[in-house]
């Protein structure tokens, strides 16, 4: 027969199998509630979609949420069948415990004399240990403060220097000089099917509503070619470069100069990059308003400091709203992450789909929370 303490540790870890499987069941519940509100959303979505390819991007995303649903049900099931094995085993060894520990009281009661003698004995050698090691602990506690003390300046001297050289990186990123900050404002649907002269008009108007209004100059380019670009980033000399429109893997598709709707000129992201490094003058900040944009911000990182893009393929309604707000921000002379943090906020309180999608990437050592690029006087 197993000891008493054997079956205790068997029940104790019985126990924590059983609070592990009712965790697990837990967070499949609500893995399960997720990937159905999820599918709901994206069917939502799809029965608002304004364009088929849109609609069917929606309804695979919904499919799938819902195939994970069911897997995650099949998962409930099994963990149940689990949970009322281990409650069956917990009974018998409760049972089992009640019979052994019968039988080890009379094993006790012949010991309780030796037992006694034992611990008073064990009890003065532990009252001298204790003296001993209290000696030792007070040794240790003034050991570790001086300790703490040199490793506050240490770190009070290490903090002191990251400031130092994080204020001359932003420095150097924005100098802090009142000028206006310049937004070269990119623009093409060579297929006619977004509204981004719609997206430019209300930016504009969000600019002209900000605190901030005349240190902020947008330089619009409609219908946009690779040429107007390299015009545009050599003669405005933009701070920041904007580009609406369609993306794809590995390309940004500009308008080709033709009189009627097309394809587009696909550029890739490296000659994009390129073009953007071209200057004498280092840009600020690229923003690639674009499906699946996100997937090229590190290639984009460089000379240009900041990046921010999409991580999947975005509304027409959404990417409107994202612009708007993002460039009212930055125009009230907050940073780069708050413009992008309360760009998301906005298009999530309007119950946009996409508010999750717009991503920031910045260089090593750049603190994006702390760049501002309008300077308030």
């Amino acid at each position: 027969m197993a000891t008493s303490a054997q079956i205790r540790q068997k029940i104790a870890e019985l126990a924590r199998q059983r609070a592990d499987v009712e965790k697990k069941i837990s967070e499949a519940e609500a893995r399960r509630s997720k990937k159905e509100s999820e599918a709901a959303a994206r069917e939502t979505s799809a029965a608002r979609a304004s364009s088929d390819s849109s609609k069917r991007s929606y309804l695979r995303q919904a499919g799938s949420a819902r195939k994970a649903a069911l897997a995650e049900s099949n998962k409930i099931a099994d963990l149940g069948k689990r949970l009322a094995a281990i409650s069956r085993n917990e009974g018998n060894q409760h049972k089992s415990l009640v019979a052994s520990e019968k039988s080890e009281t009379s094993a006790t009661k012949r010991v309780a004399d030796k037992v006694r003698r034992e611990r008073e004995q064990a009890e003065k050698r532990l009252a001298d240990q204790r003296r001993a090691e209290e000696r030792r602990r007070q040794e240790e506690r003034m050991a570790d403060e001086r300790r703490r003390r040199q490793e506050r300046a240490a770190t009070a001297s290490l903090i002191g220097e990251t400031e130092r050289r994080l204020t001359k990186q932003i420095e150097a990123i924005r100098p802090p000089r009142k000028e206006q900050l310049r937004v070269l404002y990119a623009t093409a649907s060579s297929q006619g099917d977004l509204r981004v002269d719609e997206e430019i008009r209300r930016v504009r108007a969000a600019v002209r509503a900000s605190t901030h209004r005349d240190q902020v100059v947008i330089e619009h380019l409609a219908a946009v070619t690779a040429g107007d670009l390299l015009d545009g980033l050599t003669s405005f000399r933009p701070h920041v470069v904007h580009f609406s429109g369609h993306a794809d893997e590995g390309v940004l598709v500009f308008d080709d100069g033709g009189d009627v709707n097309g394809y587009g000129h696909h550029i890739s992201v490296r000659a994009f990059k390129s073009a953007v490094e071209a200057p004498d003058e280092p840009h600020l900040l690229v923003v690639l308003n674009a499906c699946k944009s996100a997937d090229h911000l590190d290639q984009l990182l460089g000379r240009v400091a900041l990046a921010v893009g999409m991580s999947d393929n975005i509304g027409d309604v959404d990417a409107l709203t994202f612009a708007t707000r993002f460039y009212r921000t930055l125009a009230e002379g907050q940073s780069v992450w708050a413009a992008l943090a309360t760009a998301r906020a906005d298009m999530e309180m309007n119950g946009l789909p996409d508010h999750d999608l717009p991503t920031l990437a910045a260089l090593d050592g750049i603190d994006p929370t702390t760049v501002r690029l309008v300077i308030a006087d």
